[in-house]
């Protein structure tokens, strides 16, 4: 109980202080400094609480006005008796050197000079005891610090994390006198004191403080700690008297420092305690105190809002807004400074939650949002492209401000534009003219031009380009007439852009850059490498400057050409070219045709390269990765890349993600996973696409197909008719602004863009009701897509269908054993293949008029035709239709090879079986491995099958299938055997390594050799 005692004599009138040994003015407070060992942390709060708050201030104040001695040499009292204890105690303190009797006494200054290098040292951790002491010293010499130096003195040992040096920081500050007290020393004290837990001692100072001065006095801390602790009495008075007494320090962001330095979790948990807290002293009482734990609450929520940490879960703003809500449901300033604080930060789900907040308040009837806070929320509405919320956002512009502004006007119709809607446009132009007048300048004339170019409408885009410039009276821009040329490209219509770049020609105006890009991308899209080569040549004779999108489209039909390493050495070339904008396009393609040809580890490769070139990735960049993965079969991979990698590089992802996971699943028959997929993508507010929609056809038509039992997996069996219940809904509510989306398209095949976008919908269905034999279903979908295409202005439609909507008619007319309607599909196919595959300037009547890159839109058809001429032994014809469509340049795949020899194979006659060997001679056997490389008999045709499918990713890849070569055993063994008429020498002759693969074919019990080389 000595710190008690001596404490107590502390209230001794400061005059009969004035002749006391430096021993007893250890009850001036630093006697603790050197017995802390002996109390617990806590313990040494209460005493400090118990002594400050019974004499500190007023000891302070006799000090200033009735003791005749200055303050700082009460202090070296103070010193001199901690001295002689500090001898007493040597054991506890070895640390602390002590004079030498011998020793030569330093001046004033030295002392003075050797504080400020140790305050002034980086590494501070060693030097406490000896700046103590030298601070002792120089009181003993009736001298003190300069007030800067004090200030170092009292950080460094506030700054500690020694309980001893914090306490000399206390004592320090109580030596100061009140008058010479700053808002830094009290700010230091303040910290000092929370640091020991000693919260009364620290409010006492900062109230000390809050009515001597101004200034950042250590508020911050203290209400932080409050916070902390859930001390909200004190909180709220701490905050309250900045709020009603110091209304011009309330702005200043230091009081919340502290606060804000706490992370969110526990922060979230604070507000909860102070809106707990709030609410409690409401129902308890109405008076000032509850109004101000409402206010204070409110304002602590705030700072969570003013937090802009994206990573925060937005759904903990959410449930701020509804505690906020629970404080003062009727204040709208309180929710709209949320709604403010939300649209602040620039993160998609915070976004997502600020619109939701804005459609709860202005159900509200005193809510009025100001035009500032409008236009907020239209900038975000305008990001994320929500039709539906445009329009909301037009309606409240009207609703609050009567009228929407023209600027804001603008920028929405662009937005519009972007997203193909044509009637929402037309109706906000209309009133834009009722309002502001009609415009006079080019840009609504641009954007009611681009929205046709949107939804891939080149009738629309043309009637729009005559129309406009009656309505606006002047001639068309070069601008305007990119866009019409630009929506032909985007179909693919070769002769729609030739036509238009002619008539641009014959103008006033001159192409430019952006213009042969346009027929560049047209003809690379197809492989016309010639004559992408001739727009560029041509594009520098007319004095126009490369651009990244013209190197774009050599690289582009490099690839599409199959010339990839030519692509490479140019994709790499451009990265030291003198080009504007990003080179990520031409990487990412390049990337995509590696993968799609399987070559995974190529694809790390060029991806590494990419990235230590500084070339940024995008979303097709990823894209290209999961395909690589997908066609690898490792689905899962992929979905790890869409579902951790892209959000966390804060890639957007979209629908076409989720279509290459889908299809990866779907490549590997793991239906489940497709649906999962499709859910994940829908609850992430992703609206499905063509792509999407093919893919969960497909899959739910496999497990019907599969006829797995619903008992076993019931999910499965919902998921079916889901995917039914899809596409009558699709098909019921398509239209071109889905078009508008800048996506990918699987399954859209060579066709016009304008056209594939819904026949694709019908495609697989029709092959599938035809493979069943349910033709009636095949009608009626066939009279659908009809009636589909009317609504899109498409007359000529039932004239040339596309060519895989072709194919999959032939499906069920083969069924159905009706060659007539198979052949007419075939025809009608050659057809459509003239304006897709040709050359420019070629003519179909002359040989090699195919482009390289279009040599294989034939084979889906193909095969469905080699089956009817084959049914009806129109074997002639069948090699007729091989010679023609090889004369004119196209290529037959691995399966249709295959299919073809087995037709001639099954032929009686004899020059069709020998035709069969030279054809299996020529154009399969070079890859064929061998039976022995194949390993055990058991394996052979799995072996093969894996094979086989691998060639239809390689297109220059052909190999003899197992049904192949069995067929064609079958005819050397009837030879040998004399049954055929051509002697098996003339076998050997003309397919030596043909006949050696069937020579040495395994014998095994399946049903094809049973049947061709059995008899049975």
């Amino acid at each position: 109980m000595l710190f008690l005692q001596n404490s107590g004599s502390a209230q001794e009138p400061c005059s009969s202080k004035r002749h006391e040994t430096p021993t007893s003015a250890l009850s001036s407070g630093l006697q603790e400094i050197f017995l802390d060992f002996l109390y617990p942390v806590h313990t040494l709060a209460l005493i400090r609480r118990l002594k400050w708050s019974t004499n500190a201030q007023n000891r302070a104040a006799q000090n200033i006005k009735h003791c005749s001695r200055s303050y700082t040499s009460i202090a070296a009292d103070f010193i001199n008796g901690a001295k002689a204890v500090g001898t007493a105690t040597e054991g506890r303190a070895q640390d602390i050197p002590t004079r030498s009797s011998s020793e030569t006494p330093q001046t004033g200054d030295a002392i003075r000079r050797g504080i400020n290098k140790m305050l002034d040292s980086k590494d501070q951790t060693w030097i406490y005891d000896k700046l103590w002491q030298s601070y002792q010293t120089l009181l003993e010499m009736s001298q003190s610090l300069p007030p800067q130096e004090l200030i170092k003195m009292l950080q460094c040992l506030g700054t500690s994390k020694r309980t001893i040096d914090v306490e000399r920081a206390v004592a320090l500050f109580d030596s100061i006198p009140v008058t010479q007290r700053r808002a830094t020393h009290y700010s230091y004290a303040v910290s000092a004191a929370l640091s020991l837990k000693d919260l009364d001692t620290a409010v006492d100072i900062h109230r000390e403080a809050l009515a001597r001065i101004n200034g950042s006095i250590g508020t911050a801390a203290v209400l932080g700690y409050s916070v902390q602790h859930e001390k909200w009495q004190l909180a709220i008075d701490i905050w309250h008297a900045y709020w009603v007494d110091r209304l011009h320090y309330y702005t200043r962001p230091d009081i919340w420092t502290e606060v804000n330095a706490m992370s969110l979790p526990d922060l979230m948990e604070k507000v909860i305690s102070a809106s707990d807290f709030a609410i409690s002293t409401a129902e308890s009482s109405q008076d000032e105190s509850a109004v101000a734990a409402r206010d204070f609450a409110l304002e602590l929520i705030k700072q969570v809002f003013c937090n802009q940490n994206t990573n925060t879960n937005v759904h903990i703003h959410w449930q701020l807004v509804q505690t906020a809500k629970n404080l003062d449901a009727s204040d709208m300033t309180t929710q709209t400074v949320f709604l403010e604080q939300l649209l602040s930060v620039n993160s998609r789900e915070h976004g997502h939650t600020a619109l939701l907040l804005y459609r709860l308040l202005r159900k509200e009837r005193n809510f009025v949002p100001s035009t500032r806070l409008l236009l907020s929320v239209t900038r975000r509405i305008l990001a994320q492209k929500s039709s539906l919320a445009m329009s909301m956002i037009i309606e409240d512009w009207r609703t609050y401000h009567q009228e929407l502004p023209a600027d804001i006007a603008i920028d929405v119709a662009k937005v519009f534009a972007q997203l193909g809607q044509l009637g929402a446009l037309q109706d906000l132009f209309r009133d834009f003219c009722s309002t502001h007048g009609r415009p006079t300048g080019f840009e609504w004339y641009h954007i009611l031009l681009f929205v046709h170019n949107r939804r891939a409408d080149p009738e629309g885009v043309v009637r729009a380009f005559n129309d406009l410039q009656k309505d606006f009276s002047f001639k068309p821009t070069l601008r305007a007439w990119n866009t019409v040329i630009w929506t032909f490209c985007r179909i693919g219509d070769v002769d729609g852009a030739l036509s238009w770049f002619n008539k641009l020609l014959e103008s006033e105006l001159r192409p430019d850059s952006r213009t042969y890009f346009l027929l560049m991308s047209l003809y690379a899209k197809r492989g016309d490498r010639e004559t992408v080569h001739d727009f560029y040549q041509q594009s520098k004779v007319d004095g126009i400057k490369t651009s990244v999108l013209m190197i774009d489209s050599v690289v582009l039909a490099n690839i599409n050409g199959e010339k990839l390493a030519e692509a490479e050495q140019l994709v790499k070339e451009a990265l030291h070219m003198d080009l504007k904008g990003s080179r990520t396009f031409m990487w990412t393609i390049l990337l995509n045709a590696y993968a799609l040809r399987q070559e995974v580890e190529k694809v790390s490769e060029l991806h590494k390269q990419m990235q230590e070139s500084g070339v940024a990735s995008d979303g097709m960049t990823y894209a290209a990765l999961m395909t690589s993965l997908t066609i690898a079969k490792m689905p899962q991979a992929a979905f790890k890349i869409l579902d951790r990698i892209m959000p966390r590089a804060q890639i957007k992802r979209k629908s076409f993600h989720y279509a290459i996971v889908m299809g990866g699943y779907l490549a590997t028959k793991n239906y489940g996973k497709i649906f999962e997929t499709y859910k994940h993508m829908l609850k992430r507010n992703i609206s499905p696409k063509m792509s999407t929609q093919i893919i969960l056809l497909r899959a739910a038509a496999s497990v019907d197909k599969a006829n797995q039992d619903p008992e076993k997996d019931p999910e499965i069996q919902t998921e079916l008719v889901r995917a039914l219940q899809t596409f009558e809904q699709t098909i019921s509510n398509l239209d071109p602004m889905e078009l508008a989306a800048s996506e990918p398209r699987k399954f859209a095949g060579p066709d016009l863009l304008n056209v594939s976008f819904y026949s694709t919908y019908f495609e697989y269905l029709i092959s599938l009701y035809g493979n069943d034999a349910a033709f009636a279903k095949v009608t009626e979908l066939y009279e659908r897509y009809i009636s589909t295409s009317a609504r899109f202005g498409n007359r000529d439609v039932e004239a040339s269908p596309p060519i895989r909507l072709l194919s999959a008619l032939m499906v069920a007319h083969l069924r159905a054993d009706d060659h007539e309607q198979v052949e007419r599909c075939w025809y009608l196919a050659v057809n459509n293949s003239e304006k897709l595959a040709c050359r420019a300037k070629a003519v179909t009547s002359e040989p090699g008029w195919v482009l390289h890159s279009r040599r294989l839109i034939m084979n889906l058809p193909l095969r469905h035709y080699i089956s009817s001429l084959g049914e009806q032994g129109r074997i002639d014809d069948l090699i007729s239709t091989i010679n023609q469509l090889h004369s004119s340049g196209f290529a037959v795949n691995s399966p249709n090879w295959n299919h073809y020899i087995q037709q001639l194979a099954q032929s009686p006659e004899p020059r069709h079986q020998l035709l069969a060997f030279e054809i299996c001679e020529r154009e399969l056997i070079s890859e064929w491995p061998g039976w022995r490389a194949l390993g055990h008999p058991a394996w052979v045709k799995i072996k093969i099958r894996a094979m086989m499918k691998k060639t239809l990713f390689l297109p220059n890849s052909k190999m003899p299938a197992y049904l192949t070569l069995v067929h064609l055993a079958a005819v050397y063994l009837q030879a040998k055997q004399g049954i055929r008429l051509t002697p098996p020498l003339r076998f050997m002759k003309v397919a030596p390594k043909t006949v050696d693969a069937v020579i040495n074919m395994p014998r095994m019990a399946d049903k094809h050799q049973i049947s061709l080389l059995r008899g049975g």
